[in-house]
């Protein structure tokens, strides 16, 4: 998911056809301006489709055809003669306009690469979404440099414009603000999930010190990731992704204190059996004492009580997992149904 900077506060003036030569200052602006808005409309429909789930290989087709508009429009700047002499607004178009092409057409290219290792690791993740919030930064500082030349030409000449942020620009905005909320609360989510995930791949090892090492982690993250949740406030008074993600959280730590270590007993007492077990095979049965027999049975009796509490939690676990997983991903489609305007 990407951070959307503020969209410049575009002029209502009336648009002149792009295939007529812009005779006055007005038109001129109007030229510039309906060019601007028909690219703002495309990056909308890109970061929206995005930020509602879409992945950015899907997205390359939008992301291709931004690449072209942008390339139609600096085309059009380059033939677009300096008004009167005066080519500042022009320019500052075309500044733009190029940066917005090699973001699009290099640093987003990026992205789609990153996207596919994203999540391998925590670091990666946060790595993935970095580069959108550098890449949101970058568009934001120069698309920032327009409006000051905007105003300054039209002053230049005569002309009364009302500001007025249209509704293009807040849909940007919009989407911009909820996915800087969504990625802080993604990566409180991802940072402990990831590590949930370490401390299975221990258990499926059958590595007792991994196991414990990973679980204390898992705690420490869970605990850590609570602590910044209860400074998050909710998002325009909605706050179902802090609660979902709360609940994810939880049953991390809960299961990292008091699951884990059933799962852990169960892996001590099976490399215990193993070893019981294969000494009682080795010797021959004309040779098994009856302390020999005694010593396995009991073996076998508290190995089935161990294998019965564990598969009970595991049962329990996973049940539970399941639930709070579930809520974190329908949660997170209600949020953004909610809150990401789409581009139409």
């Amino acid at each position: 998911m990407q951070k959307i900077v503020s969209s410049l506060l575009l002029i209502f003036l009336v648009v002149t056809a792009r295939a007529q030569t812009p005779q006055t200052a007005s038109e001129y602006m109007s030229f510039l301006g309906s060019r601007e808005t028909e690219l703002q409309q495309r990056y909308l429909s890109y970061m929206s489709e995005s930020a509602h789930g879409n992945k950015a290989r899907k997205l390359e087709k939008k992301r291709k055809e931004l690449v072209v508009e942008i390339s139609k429009s600096l085309g059009e700047a380059n033939r677009l003669r300096p008004f009167n002499g005066d080519a500042t607004l022009r320019d500052a178009y075309k500044h733009y306009w190029d940066i917005l092409l090699k973001v699009f057409n290099e640093d987003y290219h990026k992205i789609v690469n990153m996207e596919e290792i994203a999540e391998q690791s925590y670091d990666n993740m946060e790595a993935y979404l970095l580069a959108q919030e550098k890449a949101g930064e970058v568009l934001h500082t120069a698309h920032s440099a327009i409006e000051p030349v905007f105003k300054t030409f039209a002053l230049k000449n005569n002309i009364r414009i009302i500001d007025s942020e249209t509704k293009m620009s807040q849909k940007l905005k919009q989407v911009g603000a909820v996915n800087s909320y969504y990625h802080t609360l993604y990566l409180i989510f991802f940072k402990s999930f990831k590590q949930e995930g370490y401390v299975t791949e221990s258990f499926n090892k059958k590595d007792i010190n991994a196991v414990e090492q990973n679980r204390n982690t898992l705690i420490k993250f869970a605990t850590e990731g609570l602590s910044k949740l209860d400074t998050m406030n909710a998002f325009k008074g909605d706050g179902s992704m802090v609660t979902a993600c709360r609940k994810v959280l939880e049953f991390h730590k809960k299961e990292a204190e008091n699951d884990v270590p059933l799962q852990s007993e169960y892996l001590i007492k099976s490399n215990e059996f193993e070893k019981i077990k294969k000494a009682f095979d080795a010797k021959p049965p004309a040779k098994r004492t009856q302390a020999d027999v005694d010593n396995y049975n009991k073996a076998i009796d508290d190995m089935n009580k161990v294998l019965t509490t564990s598969n009970k939690s595991i049962t329990a676990i996973n049940n539970n997992r399941e639930t709070v997983m579930n809520n974190w991903n329908v949660t997170a489609n209600k949020f953004m149904e909610a809150h990401v305007p789409r581009s139409k």
